[in-house]
């Protein structure tokens, strides 16, 4: 599949791809998962025609952590890298865009969570879809005692203060080959991990730090036949509790459970509804 639009250099060693039609006043920084780059997910290449009528445009944000590079990285690198694309993008280079706001598809899901419990000043709203949590879809490919044995390890060298060595290559087994750092493992697989963000089984207090302190407009579009979210759980009902703890100005009334959708939302249907969400949000709130 072909794309059109331009190719932005907003630092040294990255890029930004905007969709066409370019150009328009305000912008949507898309925010990919873990393996995700440029293009790879499956429900951009019609989201610019959705934000047009908005007056925004679609831009796709590559960072250090794009691709294979999630296993070396922290969410909050990754805010930093968002934060220098909203100034370029803010610049005469980047088109002086007046309004940002981000969205984020799975992992990407986290930070934008951290970018509005951090940055929130630089953007108008922020959408998480298929916000799932990797500790709690990790079982779904390995045994318990597989859980167990390498989380254990991780966290031994944790506490060792080895937090930047790379872990050994068994671990790969589980990461689809993606080096890891003993840091980023235990963020993401050990409760309480600085990705921690979208497990169903965190504390109260863990979502009143999180959930209960944006203070901008957000939308949770949840994808209701997402293959990494354990069957048992019950999507309506995390919903509800991430909303119970969050602000009511700013929690939108088009959250909630996206029928039919995978992960990537691959199934048409699934995309329509997701657009619908999305163009609602942003007149739910006048963004």
């Amino acid at each position: 599949m072909k794309f059109n639009g331009t190719l932005h250099r907003y630092n040294d060693h990255h890029v930004a791809f905007e969709f066409e039609p370019t150009g328009l006043p305000n912008a949507l920084i898309m925010i990919g998962g873990m393996t995700d780059g440029l293009t790879t997910v499956p429900y951009l290449a019609n989201l610019p025609h959705v934000m047009e009528p908005l007056d925004y445009s679609v831009v796709q944000i590559q960072m250090k952590s794009s691709f294979i590079g999630w296993g070396t990285t922290s969410v909050k690198e990754d805010v930093e890298q968002i934060k220098q694309l909203i100034d370029y993008l803010k610049s005469s280079e980047g088109g002086n865009k007046n309004k940002i706001v981000i969205m984020g598809h799975s992992t990407g899901s986290q930070d934008v969570m951290q970018s509005l419990l951090s940055i929130s000043d630089e953007v108008e709203a922020g959408i998480l879809q298929a916000s799932c949590s990797d500790r709690e879809c990790f079982p779904l490919f390995a045994s318990d005692d597989v859980v167990a044995e390498l989380n254990s390890r991780a966290k031994k060298l944790l506490d060792e203060g080895k937090a930047e060595e790379m872990l050994p290559r068994e671990f790969m087994a589980y990461t689809n080959n993606t080096p890891v750092t003993v840091y980023r493992w235990c963020s993401i697989m050990l409760p309480g991990g600085d990705d921690d963000f979208f497990s169903t089984d965190l504390p109260d207090d863990a979502l009143t730090r999180t959930f209960g302190k944006i203070s901008k407009p957000f939308l949770v579009a949840y994808s209701g036949a997402d293959e990494f979210i354990p069957k048992e759980i019950d999507k309506p009902a995390v919903l509800k509790r991430w909303e119970s703890f969050s602000n009511p100005k700013y929690w939108s009334k088009q959250s909630g459970v996206v029928a039919g959708a995978s992960h990537g939302v691959k199934q048409p249907e699934a995309q329509k509804i997701l657009y619908e969400k999305i163009s609602q949000f942003f007149q739910e709130f006048s963004l």
